[in-house]
């Protein structure tokens, strides 16, 4: 068998919401074999079982870590158990693929790398949108300097994320609920991407507007990395304005359909708030629910729901549904990037050859501690009113 040949046996813990996006690419890709998955749900197991008929089922994690049959875990479990089910995966020899968040504090976060260097293992982190080809493009422009230096980026996102139906773990903000935990992972990730991963200082707040959703539902901050370039991010997830307009296009003063418009409020307050409502309507976005998703998203997904603009000395660059857009010294011109592949895809190749042929890790643990440590920096940064400096970024690998 040669190394390109050797198949990955894959793992999962926790068949949540973002497990259900990631198993079909382990599935579709050949490098790959879905060889099993644990969930406290039997309900949701049994429709694993449906799909997977070879594969091991277990109803905890620590019998999903003592199969032999298993290479790789990908970690999909609320945010405060990523340590606990990190670690033990690590500790049995296997590989781990954990969802950002990584972890909800440095303290854990430390815990997960450790175990990948004390055991020889390597843990990284699901942040599937910073490979996205838009934002590898971006990040290569940075490297190379094609475009001159980087001078400043920014991105902004404005959605309904507060008032779809969210699970408890999502709406605790010690559990690493709210839309700072939930999406500023994505966001600052792929920013920190684009900038080779050395932030200096971070100014910004995450509050909580409405006092019945109990954790911040949007993000502001002003960051800059040790090269001196400069950037912002903003995200609201109060479903009032979606800034995907400004990537697709729009015609001026026109107004949004009534019946999607504030979809997810609506069906909110359809059902009085209801906790038990929402609850069932979470769970029937996890694996095999067939829930619609509220609003929808557009075929470019994620990484088109705002616009990015980043900015070098020689042109500025915003992200198209085509590709990049590109707007030079002496002209524009778009650069196409649309692939059948997505963020996933390459997330998972990356691993892939990291296990078979040893090339480093790409948004390894460190990396993920590195992200950890500015979501805390923004939430710190908003209750102590105040610039906050990083101590523990790390450069993207080469």
């Amino acid at each position: 068998m040669t190394e390109q040949s050797r198949v990955i046996r894959v793992g999962v813990i926790g068949l949540g919401g973002a497990a259900k996006q990631m198993i079909p690419k382990f599935a579709r890709n050949p490098r790959f074999e879905v060889t099993g998955a644990a969930d406290l749900d039997p309900d949701i197991l049994a429709l694993f079982q449906r799909d997977f008929p070879k594969a091991g089922a277990w109803m905890s994690a620590e019998a999903l870590c003592a199969s032999p049959n298993i290479d790789l875990v990908y970690i999909g479990t609320p945010n405060r158990f990523h340590r606990e089910h990190a670690v033990m995966v690590l500790s049995s020899g296997k590989h781990a693929l954990v969802e950002k968040p990584m972890a909800v504090s440095i303290e854990d976060a430390r815990a997960m790398v450790d175990a990948a260097e004390k055991d020889s293992t390597l843990l990284g982190v699901n942040v599937k949108h910073s490979f996205e080809p838009r934002i590898q493009k971006l990040r290569e422009f940075t490297k190379t300097g094609e475009l001159g230096e980087l001078r400043m980026l920014h991105h902004w996102r404005y959605q309904d994320w507060l008032y779809r139906p969210r699970t408890p773990e999502e709406l605790t903000a010690e559990w690493g609920g709210g839309i700072l935990w939930r999406q500023g992972g994505h966001q600052l990730d792929l920013l920190r991407t684009i900038g080779q991963g050395l932030v200096r200082s971070v100014r910004g707040s995450a509050p909580v507007w409405d006092t019945s959703r109990r954790v911040p539902g949007a993000h502001s901050a002003y960051f800059e990395f040790e090269s001196g370039a400069m950037g912002t991010c903003v995200y609201s997830g109060h479903d009032h304005y979606d800034t995907d307009e400004l990537v697709y296009g729009f015609t001026a003063g026109e107004i949004e359909d009534p019946v999607v418009y504030a979809e997810a409020r609506r069906e909110l307050r359809s059902h009085d708030n209801s906790v038990d409502w929402e609850s069932q309507a979470a769970r029937e976005e996890r694996y095999g629910g067939d829930r619609r998703e509220v609003r929808g998203t557009r075929s470019g997904g994620w990484i088109l729901g705002g616009p990015l603009v980043v900015s070098y000395d020689h042109a500025d660059v915003k992200l198209s549904p085509g590709g990049l857009m590109i707007y030079g010294d002496d002209k524009q011109w778009e650069m196409p990037l649309v692939t059948k592949e997505d963020g996933r895809d390459f997330r998972v190749n990356a691993f892939y050859d990291a296990i078979v042929t040893g090339q480093p890790l790409q948004c390894d643990g460190r990396w993920g501690m590195a992200t950890v440590e500015m979501l805390l920096a923004i939430d710190r940064s908003g209750r102590e009113r105040r610039e906050i400096y990083l101590e523990h970024q790390v450069p993207y690998p080469t």
